[in-house]
């Protein structure tokens, strides 16, 4: 058969279920036209959710708030119900009273395997197990508070919202007390590491008391969800219940621990990142369906592969190559989450009363639940009400229950929408407060504590951010030689964390220098390697100086043959870079050091670089230029560094009417010096802009003409030009 044949008897194969189903349901959309629904929903969700993000960021407020907004926005109580042109019932109808189509909720649910998943691969066993003693008792101190103050809540609260008088043992208490258990640590961690505080008493002992806040919510969920599905509400019930999840929990927990490592090497086997990646997921999914046939949620099964793989080397690259996943399932999720509130039951007087006293309720739990116990290890007054606070926001695991209680049609809209209020309340409010607390600098302990750290620091020093994006590239390519992953968290800043089997490095290069941090043990390992990254990098620098093309090359950039004119259409595209109060049509340095000094004052007059770095930009030029001369040939100059003084690129232009001798490729005096800062952390594209100068200057009328000018305003018309 050939490929046509394929192509027609596969699309004959794909259309007979979409004519079956269209057939078997009358008066409703096929498959293929629900996928079509599918296909603009998605779509919607996806603009409408990076849109509530991206202005809730700009008041420096959580996106996933933003994305639940979103979803309520354009949910089918509000927007989504309104009739358009091909969807009569609008883009997001309510099916069959549930607030979205079974599609739309699968992906939701994928999107929360997903989540907990990625949620299990960043936990950090190590600092729970070190901090174990105050995580644990501050962990299950502000689950237990949470859990019971939430229950009562909705107890105290039943007959005025409800309808119905409801007991601390019924569906709907049991399921808001699971909610208010969960913390969105992540929250809390940005704060800490902006305050430079996450390796405070205070930042750790929230990071493992998390975890068992993470660990027990989800073993609660369990209990309750086994219990509730079971219809036996009894104490005997619920201890069966709670044993068999217990076997289960413990026994997958223990067993992907034992074998984490052998889970590893198996999927190494695989050789591609993305495949690893991938059936990393896959195991996740098929965990997350073992645990929900066995009563269990299938967070549940999610979180706990995501806690196997966490200490194995591939943690880092998994999550590094399901970021894509994330950024895509992660606001629909939120989105879909928004979608099932209808903000008609917020803004019900009982419900919103109801809101308002859950959700304080919420917050007073963990300060009290975790801040009681903190004082049993050592902490004060502030240390107490430092991790309390840090413990309070909530977000997507207290969501995705909720999602799993309306789901299982054990909430209703009304609590659904309580929840909904109180991980708004969480989330926004307690942050602020958290962040000014550490403002000050006194201690959160009684007693200072000391301990001997378990990780050694190495620094060496780099002359300048040149030889250090050099250095770093082949530290990083050498420890990708001994099988080491890679992983930067924050592409903003030069952090690295490397890591393989148990052996974790992290690597950061900073203004001056590059540094490690690693295990006793690995210090030997550390220096060896960095001792042959520099042993590599002298051997190339023998063989580079021996090229002899060099100066060929360099005059080859202003070969008129080589560099064609600038079409019209083009020119003015790097005038940008320069400005009237940077170009002078009379330079009268005779040094190169004098030119380069009446250059600087031009980007000191244009406010382009600060009179206190004047000097200091000065001495990182003269080095440029001990390395390499920048003068070229046709008296040309081309003197240029990356700094840390500018935040943006920019150009200056000086023209000498006698000459200064600038060490140029022919031996001739410079006339027409373009001087070049380029800043030292950000991308700029400055080759292009040289090459662009160079495809200028190549022409020698051009150069004439630059020659000729007498005023610095005759000088900057021609500039503007390029």
């Amino acid at each position: 058969m050939n490929y046509s044949g394929r192509i027609t008897a596969a699309a004959a194969l794909l259309l007979v279920p979409a004519r079956w189903a269209a057939a078997a349901v009358p008066g409703e959309e096929g498959i293929v036209g629900r996928m079509a629904i599918l296909v603009f929903q998605i779509a919607l969700i996806l603009f409408a959710a990076w849109l509530g993000g991206q202005l809730f960021n700009r008041f420096n407020l959580p996106s996933v708030i933003g994305e639940l907004a979103s979803g309520m926005v354009i949910g089918p109580y509000l927007l989504g119900s309104i009739a358009l042109p091909g969807f009569a019932h609008g883009l997001f109808p309510l099916h069959g009273g549930f607030p979205v189509s079974p599609e739309l909720y699968g992906f939701a649910t994928v999107a929360s395997i997903v989540l907990l998943f990625l949620v299990g691969l960043e936990t950090d066993i190590d600092i729970f197990r070190r901090f174990a003693a105050a995580g644990s008792g501050i962990g299950i101190g502000g689950v237990a508070a949470s859990f019971v103050l939430g229950d009562l809540t909705a107890v105290l609260f039943s007959r005025d919202v409800f309808g119905v008088t409801m007991g601390f043992a019924d569906p709907v208490p049991l399921f808001l007390g699971v909610i208010s258990t969960a913390t969105s640590v992540g929250i809390s961690a940005r704060i800490l590491t902006e305050k430079r505080k996450i390796d405070s008493p205070e930042g750790v002992t929230i990071l493992s008391a998390a975890i068992i806040d993470d660990v027990l919510g989800i073993v609660i969920l369990a209990v309750v969800l086994g219990t509730i599905r079971s219809g036996e509400l009894n104490l005997g019930q619920a201890a069966v219940i709670a044993l068999r999840a217990g076997v289960v929990w413990m026994g997958f927990m223990v067993l992907g621990l034992v074998f984490s490592s052998r889970i590893s090497r198996s999927l190494k086997h695989l050789g591609d990142k993305v495949a690893i990646s991938v059936m990393g997921l896959a195991l996740a999914l098929l965990l997350a369906g073992i645990f929900e046939k066995s009563g269990l949620a299938m967070i549940i099964g999610a979180y706990v592969m995501g806690l196997t793989l966490s200490k194995t080397d591939l943690a880092f690259m998994i999550r590094d190559n399901l970021v894509v996943l994330y950024r895509f399932f992660i606001p629909v999720f939120f989105c879909v989450m928004g979608m099932l509130v209808n903000p008609g039951d917020i803004l019900d007087r009982r419900i919103l009363l109801f809101s308002l006293v859950y959700s304080a309720g919420a917050i007073l739990a963990k300060l009290i639940g975790c801040g009681l116990p903190a004082f049993f290890f050592d902490f004060n007054r502030r240390g107490a009400a430092r991790i309390g606070m840090g413990m309070v926001p909530r977000g997507e695991v207290a969501m995705i229950v909720a999602g799993i209680g309306l789901a299982e049609g054990i909430l209703g809209q009304e609590a659904f929408a309580v929840a909904v209020v109180m991980t708004f309340v969480t989330t926004l409010v307690p942050p602020p407060f958290f962040a000014r607390m550490f403002d000050s600098a006194a201690a959160g302990l009684r007693r200072e504590i000391s301990y001997k750290p378990e990780r050694e620091h190495l620094s060496f020093s780099v002359p300048n951010p040149e030889t250090a994006d050099l250095l770093m590239d082949k530290i990083l390519g050498a420890f990708r030689l001994e099988g080491f992953f890679i992983h930067r968290p924050d592409l903003r800043r030069q952090v690295f964390q490397v890591r393989k089997d148990s052996t974790f490095i992290t690597v950061r290069q900073l203004p001056g220098r590059i540094e490690f941090d690693c295990r006793r043990e690995d210090l030997a390992f550390v220096h060896t390697l960095v001792y042959e990254v520099l042993a590599e990098l002298e051997r190339l620098m023998r063989h580079l100086q021996g090229i002899s093309d060099r100066e060929k090359i360099g005059q080859e950039i202003f070969n008129p043959a080589t560099c064609p004119l600038v079409p019209n259409g083009e020119r003015g595209k790097l005038a940008r870079y320069f400005r009237p109060e940077t170009v002078t049509a009379d330079l009268s340095g005779k040094t190169k050091e004098e030119v380069l000094e009446e250059l600087l004052a031009l980007f000191v007059r244009a406010r382009l670089l600060e009179p206190a770095r004047e000097k200091n930009v000065l001495k990182e030029l003269m080095e440029r230029e001990k390395d390499m001369s920048t003068g070229m040939q046709e008296g040309i100059a081309l003197p240029h560094v990356r700094t840390a003084d500018v935040d943006r690129i920019a150009c200056a232009l000086g023209v000498s009417r006698k000459g200064v001798d600038f060490a140029a490729l022919d031996g001739k005096p410079s006339r027409i010096f373009i001087a070049t800062l380029i800043p030292a952390e950000s991308p700029e594209p400055y080759l292009q802009l040289m090459a662009g100068i160079g495809q200028f200057l190549a022409n020698p009328d051009n150069r004439k003409r630059l020659l000729a000018c007498r005023t610095d305003e005759e000088l900057y018309e021609i500039i503007r030009l390029i």
